[in-house]
């Protein structure tokens, strides 16, 4: 099979990339943290996802009408979501990969029997479960060096009454990450 590898450098400065949410140990309540991988020795290696990744790169490309890029529709059933799993037809299903696995509960056959736009299953796929893997895959983008997380106060103040601080972290580094294309997929 034929690979294209590569690695990918994103220069971040001042920035709060694919945060953590809420830090637990914060001196505030509404302080956001950004996700960041802590050493024995107590280095700090700020990293996004690389589920954060994927979705960053699809939706820019759905942003970007010149791409032509044709994302699947997602379709929910209780606690299970899924695309349309069409390679043909979507191109983040061809790109991305997909695991569709829908419910075999009676409410989720029904829905989808009443749901026109599925109108194009057939019996043969109507509730299989089908996979194709990734052909695209980046891993987790990490800082190249440790960096010291800087602590910042804002405050949201457009709106009469007391001003609402809050606290968020960032950091400057670049970030470093590998990405393989199977060209045979």
């Amino acid at each position: 099979m034929a690979f294209i590898n590569g690695l990918l450098l994103i220069d971040a400065p001042a920035s709060a990339l694919n945060n953590a949410g809420a830090a637990s140990s914060a001196r505030t309540d509404n302080t956001v943290a950004v996700k960041a991988i802590r050493t024995r020795t107590g280095e700090t290696y700020p990293y996004v996802s690389a589920q954060a990744f994927r979705y960053w790169l699809r939706t820019s490309l759905e942003s970007m009408p010149e791409t032509g890029w044709k994302a699947a529709p997602i379709f929910r059933e209780e606690k299970v979501a899924y695309t349309d799993a069409n390679p043909i037809r979507y191109w983040d299903d061809d790109l991305f990969g997909y695991m569709r696995a829908p419910s075999t509960r009676k409410t989720a056959r029904d829905a989808r029997a009443a749901d026109a736009s599925r109108a194009a299953e057939t019996p043969l796929t109507d509730g299989v479960t089908l996979t194709r893997a990734a052909p695209f895959r980046v891993g987790t983008l990490v800082s190249i060096a440790p960096v010291t997380i800087t602590d910042d106060f804002g405050t949201m103040s457009r709106h009469d009454g007391d001003p609402v601080p809050h606290e968020h972290q960032f950091y400057r580094t670049t970030l470093k990450g590998l990405f393989s294309l199977n060209l045979g997929a």
